[in-house]
């Protein structure tokens, strides 16, 4: 795409090659910034259901640069999300911005190595109010949960920017970058803006629907659910615009074709708002239907992700505790850690876990990636699979 009218490929700066490796090394990660742990490829197949495990030396902040670059390299996460990779089984973390970070720079952690990597360097960070740094990288921005890989690209959608390094102030634009995992190098100008219609970008949700491949989008304040098709790079509505508050995290269940987004924090109470993927129009409001252990619908920005395995979505918002939805019954099931049990992840980052949250299918587990100075986390659900009612 270079030499496009309008496109932009900047390639991003290479990540620093500190230690090399001895031997063969699986996938794409060939070279890490640093490296503190061989990694047990066998230790996830050992976790058994119902338990948390704590992957030793796995801090994200082990590989941050040495010199940062702007603000606290442990802000890497506040109020960011991240995407999980299928092709290559990885955890993708990208966020900062406003006062807390202006890093750039782009993690990786290899679900199959046990091992964090830096795909990208901080640019030279400004304090003007654009898109982009003076070296054409992306500004470091809160990317809440509105970070999304698309297996069909092979790449990381970004959908707009809000919270800029360093003032903040909101949404600053609404561009959809791409990332491309492989060659390493951000993209614009090649797709179509999200939405005035979608809402405020703070605190907005992305999340893709693995059956039809489309991303479906809805920001905050009022605001109305859009799709997004990456294949046509057209954007479709219809949904009726709905008040959605921000510090909320949205998951989809392919199953039953439902689009679903909880919590929203502190004294604004709970949210849990309900949409089908198929047919356009108004927003289910759940709060007053759900049962049980319901306390999660008000969590600040709780993980919420779909175990395809039980076909249930699950959340998460510190300690050993999941919460599991039967979206039949509109329930809330809050599902202690399994006898036995060792691992305690501790309190949620307080500035929300958003995307960090995600089901790797392949090991039938979650991966949390918590805070920048804590170990990786893994929990395998309790398999209880559950009828499909269709509606």
């Amino acid at each position: 795409m270079e030499g496009t009218p309008g496109v932009t490929v900047v390639q991003a700066a290479p990540e620093k090659r500190l230690r090399r490796r001895s031997g063969p090394v699986a996938g794409w990660v060939a070279l890490l910034a640093t490296s503190a742990h061989a990694g047990d490829p066998g230790v996830l197949d050992r976790l058994t259901a119902g338990q948390w495990l704590e992957l030793p030396d796995t801090r994200l902040i082990d590989v941050a640069p040495r010199t940062s670059p702007g603000g606290s390299t442990l802000k890497v996460m506040t109020w960011s999300g991240g995407a999980y990779d299928s092709r290559r089984d990885a955890m993708l973390v990208w966020g900062g911005g406003h006062s807390d970070y202006a890093g750039n720079e782009v993690y990786a952690f290899d679900l199959r190595t046990q091992h964090w990597e830096r795909l990208t360097e901080p640019s030279v960070a400004d304090r003007a109010r654009t898109p982009t740094y003076p070296d054409g990288q992306p500004r470091a921005r809160h990317t809440y949960n509105y970070l999304e890989y698309v297996p069909a690209l092979e790449r990381v959608l970004c959908f707009g920017a809000s919270g800029p390094w360093p003032g903040g102030g909101g949404e600053f634009s609404r561009e959809v970058l791409e990332f491309d995992v492989g060659e390493r190098r951000w993209t614009s100008g090649t797709r179509a803006d999200v939405p005035p219609a979608s809402g405020l970008l703070i605190g907005a949700q992305a999340r893709l629907d693995p059956a039809s491949g489309r991303i479906f989008f809805i920001g905050s304040q009022r605001a109305a659910l859009q799709a997004y098709d990456p294949g046509t790079n057209r954007w479709s509505s219809g949904w009726t615009p709905v008040r959605v508050r921000v510090h909320a995290t949205a998951a989809i269940d392919p199953v039953r074709r439902e689009f679903m987004l909880i919590g929203s924090g502190g004294k604004a109470g709970a949210q849990a708002l309900r949409w089908h993927l198929d047919r356009a129009g108004e927003a289910e409001d759940l709060t007053r239907r759900t049962s049980g252990d319901k306390q999660i619908e008000a969590a600040y920005a709780p993980g919420f992700d779909y175990d395809a395995a039980t076909r249930q979505l699950v959340a998460w918002s510190g300690g050993t505790d999941v919460f599991v939805f039967d979206a039949d019954e509109t329930r809330w099931t809050r599902l202690p850690a399994a006898t036995g049990n060792t691992v305690d992840p501790g309190p949620a980052n307080p500035t929300g876990t958003y995307g960090r949250f995600r089901y790797a299918a392949g090991h039938d587990a979650f991966v949390l990636v918590n805070r920048a100075d804590q170990n990786v986390l893994m929990y395998r659900p309790v398999r209880r699979p559950v009828p499909i009612i269709p509606r």
